[in-house]
């Protein structure tokens, strides 16, 4: 009876280590056409209104906070409004699903993905040449043409090294840090991951994503997920990011640009 019921034991121990890692990548796969969706809608939103839309905050019920002159934020230049972070209780750096129609939402208007995450997005405020607003705002967009690059937004393979407080912020001084070129993101998007539902000291690289101190940190991380004894931490984070050639382009096809 007793190896009878080890090995009961065995097999129901088995069966939920299966259906948890089924459960682990139904979740994983459902974010990530989660995000894939937000981004088809961030691209939409700009054929339909010829500009990018601003980020929500935790405070405006899933809609962008943006001022009449195109400028991201309830002040100008409020840069947690751009990439994310906390100010004074407020979490920037969100999905604006209301103001895009994206489904599904929670009852306070945010896009989630499959763990039950707020997404999050952050745009570029700062650009090559230099221009205020110039991807939040319509007439700047058309102005400018094709003429302007982001200069900002960086995608970076890890956090080590990083300056993130750059004038441009950079992957530091290593050429393989970099995923992405400085002057090619001009918006992202990305979920925090299974461990974003829990309370957890980051490790380096989710700490980067997070910006929790919403020091104007454009700088993010992308790679494979890793383990909590990799060495800068647990890393299960899930990205996507649209190029500025991408937006140009859809702009171009839909005769929003010249």
């Amino acid at each position: 009876m007793a190896i009878v019921l080890a090995i009961v034991g065995v097999l129901v121990t088995s069966m939920m280590f299966t259906l948890s890692a089924q459960i682990e990548q139904r979740s994983f796969n459902d974010t990530q056409s989660r995000l894939e969706s937000a981004r088809e809608a961030v691209l939409a939103y700009a054929i339909a209104n010829g500009r990018l839309p601003c980020p929500a905050t935790s405070a405006s019920a899933g809609a962008e906070v943006r001022l009449g002159t195109g400028v991201c934020g309830a002040t100008t230049g409020t840069a947690f409004d751009y990439y994310g972070g906390v100010s004074g209780g407020v979490t920037g750096g969100l999905l604006p699903a209301v103001t895009l129609g994206y489904q599904p939402i929670d009852s306070s208007g945010f896009a989630l993905d499959g763990w039950g995450n707020r997404i999050r997005y952050a745009v570029s405020r700062v650009t090559t040449p230099s221009y205020t607003a110039n991807f939040t705002n319509k007439a700047n967009m058309q102005t400018n043409g094709l003429t302007v690059l982001p200069n900002d937004l960086i995608v970076c393979a890890s956090a080590t090294g990083i300056v993130p407080g750059g004038s441009p912020p950079s992957c530091g001084a290593s050429a393989t840090n970099s995923v992405t070129n400085q002057t090619t993101v001009v918006a992202l998007l990305y979920s925090p991951g299974k461990n974003g539902t829990t309370a957890i000291t980051l490790g380096t690289d989710e700490a980067a994503n997070e910006n929790r101190a919403g020091a104007n940190d454009a700088v993010f991380i992308y790679h494979t997920p890793a383990p909590t004894t990799a060495a800068n931490g647990e890393f299960d984070d899930q990205t996507l990011w649209i190029t500025v050639g991408t937006l140009y382009s859809k702009l171009l096809a839909a005769g929003v640009l010249p």
